[in-house]
């Protein structure tokens, strides 16, 4: 069987966005399959998931939108709208100030801007979260989740930053136009701290930062791997960077036998298991995306070659 008959053969969510990346095909998404089973176990009375905001995780609201998302659920859906706006009132007040001493995670407020702006929300506190991110931009383009903390952090997280490029992708898309031309200079800046570690590595020694950064996860919650910083550069056609090879060589490698694995699942409470055995639909999936884009020849290869599957 070929990778794209095999994904086709997947959840309806892997079928959308399997006809959409790789298909071009224009497919209206009916939030059926997992999106269907994740709406199952709203609470509406509380307006959230895992009776938690953002914990237990990964049940909780924050971590149970970001799957939903990721799978491009309908984002204008009562339950991710009321949901999205639940999470706002407990996660960002008084302009993220959580106590007299610490704002809000640099992170968490990445995240949540971007679940917002997926959702067109119209809030002012869009705007309090962009500002926020803008005004503690680290010297070396990137963000760190805890900027504050004493002794204060010299340099960014890959983590962090990942999560607030991701954010103003969708703040983009939405067209809001406040302080755009300000985050239209910021972005470059962080795509050079990634690209300048080759996407893993330390700029330092040469070594692999962690190793958990050149295997795939999904879903990959809040950290950082090298596949999740090319499926976004993927996503905002960024042009082949010479940096961004040793990656792909990984993915290329990886996709030898038409499939990519599970990975290694973080430790935490699920709502369901998304997939059984060790190959991972979604995980081929975000590979074949970026290929598609980055190694067309490779590509081709692979989706015109048969392949055993379990």
């Amino acid at each position: 069987m070929k990778p794209i008959e095999w994904l086709l053969t997947g959840d309806p969510v892997i079928q959308v966005l399997t006809n959409r990346y790789l298909q071009d095909k224009q497919v209206v998404h009916r939030n059926k399959g997992y999106i269907d089973e994740y709406f199952k176990l709203y609470d509406l009375k509380k307006r959230m998931w895992g009776d938690g905001i953002y914990s237990p995780k990964w049940i909780s609201t924050h971590y149970t939108l970001m799957e939903l998302k990721y799978m491009e659920v309908d984002p204008m859906n009562q339950v991710y709208q009321e949901a999205v706006i639940n999470l706002m009132d407990h996660m960002w007040f008084t302009k993220g100030l959580v106590n007299k001493n610490r704002h809000q995670d640099m992170c968490v407020v990445a995240m949540i801007l971007g679940l917002a702006c997926y959702g067109k929300i119209q809030d002012p506190r869009v705007f309090e979260m962009v500002d926020y991110i803008l005004k503690h931009q680290f010297r070396d383009g990137g963000w760190d989740c805890e900027w504050e903390r004493s002794p204060k952090p010299k340099k960014s997280s890959l983590h962090t930053t990942i999560s607030v490029l991701e954010a103003f992708f969708e703040y983009e898309k939405c067209e809001y136009d406040y302080r755009f031309a300000e985050i239209a200079k910021a972005i470059p800046k962080a795509w050079e701290f990634m690209l300048k570690k080759r996407l893993f590595r330390s700029v330092r020694t040469k070594q692999v930062i962690n190793h958990d950064m050149i295997s795939f996860h999904y879903p990959t919650r809040w950290k950082y791997d090298a596949f999740r910083a090319l499926e976004y550069f993927q996503s905002i056609k960024l042009p082949m960077d010479i940096r961004m090879h040793e990656a792909i060589d990984v993915i290329n490698e990886q996709m030898e036998k038409g499939y990519i694995t599970k990975g290694k699942a973080y430790t935490g409470k699920i709502h369901f298991k998304l997939e059984e055995g060790k190959e991972s639909r979604f995980n081929t999936l975000r590979a074949l995306k970026i290929l598609r884009f980055y190694d067309p020849l490779s590509y081709q290869k692979i989706i015109n070659t048969d392949f055993e599957y379990e």
